[in-house]
């Protein structure tokens, strides 16, 4: 087996991503079960079954390819997503969501763009600034009031 068919040919790494010696690579036909902490860049073209977080490195990078499923929750400055998540999305910086993204979970962001195609089941959260505990938070006590959705429910009743 050759090394590129562990992480597959040149040809199938994401153009905007430089790879340099310094990145992390989950291959097509790997499956990796447990935590990643990583610095830099980081693609994921097989399957992670664990949360992924980045160190405190601003312009730390990590991309799920078409074929790449992450089962567990993502957190990172930057974060591309072309594949599966499920688990919240967590971002500082921006998330790209492409068309063929699925993400099952809520996505916390600063700078959204997302593509017509793509599906999120879950909420789209703006952080502006504020940490995502905080706003989770926020959350839960904004659901123990009663929202307009749940009033137009009761009316009806």
């Amino acid at each position: 087996m050759k090394i590129t068919d562990i992480i597959g040919s040149n040809n199938s790494v994401d153009k905007s991503v430089a790879m340099s010696g310094k990145d992390t690579v989950v291959g097509v036909n790997a499956q990796f079960t447990g935590n990643i902490m990583f610095s830099q860049n980081l693609k994921i073209s097989g399957t992670v079954k664990g949360n992924i977080d980045s160190n405190d490195d601003n312009d730390a990078q990590v991309v799920v390819d078409q074929n790449g499923v992450v089962e567990g929750d993502l957190t990172a400055p930057i974060v591309i997503l072309k594949g599966e998540v499920n688990g919240n999305v967590h971002s500082t910086t921006k998330i790209v969501i492409d068309a063929s993204a699925l993400v099952t979970g809520n996505v916390y962001y600063d700078i959204l763009e997302m593509h017509g195609g793509a599906t999120v089941n879950g909420s789209l959260i703006r952080n502006m600034g504020k940490t995502a505990g905080l706003i989770e938070k926020k959350i839960e006590l904004d659901d123990k009031s009663t929202g307009f959705l749940q009033s137009i429910d009761k009316q009806e009743k």
